[in-house]
């Protein structure tokens, strides 16, 4: 009955997170943390994710970026090696804090009319930004669509925003699964569940495509902003007893 309800929450998750264009390993991580451990959640949502991303990549491969694709190969490779070399020294719940605020802002950059002055991205902006991500993913097991506020801004379509993210995030989630294999954190149990939600999500891919086909490219946009500020809010929660140590030490 819990691997059950699991793959069931994975599912869901999945849907939703293909309509959103990414933010499923911030919504998984709780029920996953329940089952295998806290410890075990990053390769566990590394394994899974990589594999949905896959399917993701089939379904939208003829919209992929491979521009923005060859700026983000370098540095999600040497950004999720570092951050995965950092996942067990560090304590990472301020950096949870931070990641969870900048996903709530989006909606204060989003939520108005677009202005001629806002910064446009670049392409080479997304090296950097991609080094960034990546170890922050490594470290802590996932950041949601932190990324997507730059897709967004760069101006690319709701097919090529989710075609292109994917096949970095399969770059990024092989290379921690590497990684974390080599530190000795991807022991049987973490495969099995790993590979089981990564088949459930697969599947949803699927019908999540269906559904992103009726949306509108302004309706997605939205729908992106408010997966963000709702991924942002989970990541707070998560962190509460840590927010409110620091405020009773303040």
């Amino acid at each position: 009955m819990q691997l059950f309800l699991i793959l069931l929450g994975a599912f869901v998750v999945f849907v939703l997170s293909t309509i959103t264009g990414g933010g499923a390993s911030l919504l998984l991580m709780p029920l996953v943390a329940v089952v295998v451990g806290v410890k075990a959640v990053a390769p566990v949502m590394a394994i899974s994710i990589g594999m949905s991303s896959t399917s993701k990549v089939a379904f939208f491969w003829k919209h992929i970026d491979w521009k923005l694709f060859m700026w983000l190969f370098p540095s999600t490779i040497v950004g999720s090696i570092l951050g995965a070399r950092m996942f067990a020294a560090l304590s990472s719940e301020y950096l949870q804090l931070l990641i969870g605020l900048l996903l709530i802002s989006t909606v204060f950059q989003f939520g108005k009319a677009p202005a001629q002055s806002r910064f446009k991205i670049k392409a080479w902006h997304f090296a950097p930004m991609g080094l960034i991500v990546a170890f922050l993913s490594g470290l802590i097991g996932g950041v949601g669509p932190l990324m997507n506020s730059a897709y967004l801004n760069y101006g690319i379509s709701k097919e090529s925003l989710l075609g292109t993210r994917s096949a970095n995030a399969i770059l990024l989630h092989s290379t921690k699964i590497i990684s974390y294999a080599y530190y000795g954190y991807v022991t049987g149990e973490v495969l099995k569940y790993g590979i089981l939600i990564g088949i459930a999500s697969m599947v949803a891919v699927y019908f999540g495509k269906l559904i992103l086909t009726k949306m509108s490219e302004n309706f997605f946009r939205n729908i992106v902003v408010a997966s963000m500020v709702v991924s942002g809010v989970l990541m707070l929660w998560k962190n509460k007893d840590f927010i409110q140590e620091i405020i009773h030490a303040i």
